[in-house]
């Protein structure tokens, strides 16, 4: 008896950027950032194919790929907040057939992938964010609203292939809140998480508790540097000292957390662009 679970195949491309092939060879796609990227730029060139794409917000990280990749994938189904839909197509110039405006708790039933919607919050940042001044504000003093929906409305989700395997893709604000959301969404194979210096690491491991996966995936520690030489004031109040504000002593403290509370939770940390393949398999042996 033979009992196979084909599995997830993922690479990360940089930040919260995935690309993910299915157990039938759709490839999804999630806040791709290629090469506009500041950071470990991906050429679209090299991205074969695009069935379906999900943004969990519209801030340039995540969404500023958006335009071209619909334009080399017309019939790629894209997944954004319905508060920033609109602005979404008018900033890239989309085409708004291949859109899905979501909400959260909304599920999407696919032949081949469901997709389940999840609401979270942004991070939150010290000046706070307004309509018209905080993040939107650009440098000659313009606005740029589909920054400020960025931060109005952010989405999780939770992608179930058609061979059964669950990924989550979680990011924003660590919570109480959070946390009892995401035990709605429990039992997972794999949880795509956000990690951040400002986090409550022991409530990020009890988040993890809740979400219940066999392996995290942690992310967006790669544009620390890069951040904080752009933006120190984010810095202030932090309650590590300055010799562990870098991703291998936080991650570490990441880790130990999880272990400590969750069990046998992976801690995986994979390379930029390389892929990994996530499955199960069972095979019954002979008896001697």
């Amino acid at each position: 008896m033979e009992m196979f679970r084909s599995g997830i195949t993922l690479r990360w491309l940089n930040n919260a950027g995935f690309e993910m092939i299915l157990p039938d060879g759709a490839h999804l796609l999630v806040d791709p950032w290629l090469d506009e990227a500041q950071i470990y730029p991906y050429p679209l060139e090299k991205v074969e194919r695009a069935d379906y794409v999900l943004l969990t917000h519209t801030h340039y990280d995540h969404a500023q790929s958006i335009g071209r990749i619909q334009k080399k994938f017309p019939q790629a189904a894209i997944f954004v907040g319905d508060l920033a839909a609109e602005e979404l197509c008018r900033e890239y110039d989309l085409n708004v057939e291949r859109l899905f405006r979501v909400r959260s708790g909304e599920v999407y039933e696919f032949n081949n992938v469901k997709i389940e919607a999840i609401a979270a919050r942004h991070t939150e940042s010290k000046g706070g964010n307004y309509w018209d001044r905080g993040y939107c504000i650009q440098p000659d003093g313009t606005r740029k609203a589909i920054e400020f929906y960025g931060s109005l409305e952010m989405l999780n989700y939770r992608i179930t292939a058609g061979d059964g395997s669950r990924v989550v893709i979680w990011g924003g604000m660590t919570t109480e809140e959070q946390i009892h959301r995401m035990a709605q969404y429990g039992v997972n194979d794999i949880a795509i998480m956000h990690v951040s210096p400002k986090q409550d690491h022991e409530m990020f491991a009890q988040l993890v508790k809740a979400i219940r996966p066999k392996v995290v995936i942690p992310h967006h520690y790669d544009i620390w540097d890069t951040l904080f030489a752009a933006r120190p004031d984010i810095l202030k109040g932090l309650q590590l000292p300055p010799d562990r504000l870098n991703a291998e002593s936080v991650l570490k403290m990441i880790q130990e957390n999880i272990e400590n509370t969750c069990g046998n939770v992976r801690f995986f940390i994979p390379e930029h662009h390389r892929w990994y393949r996530f499955g199960l398999g069972v095979e019954e042996m002979g008896k001697s």
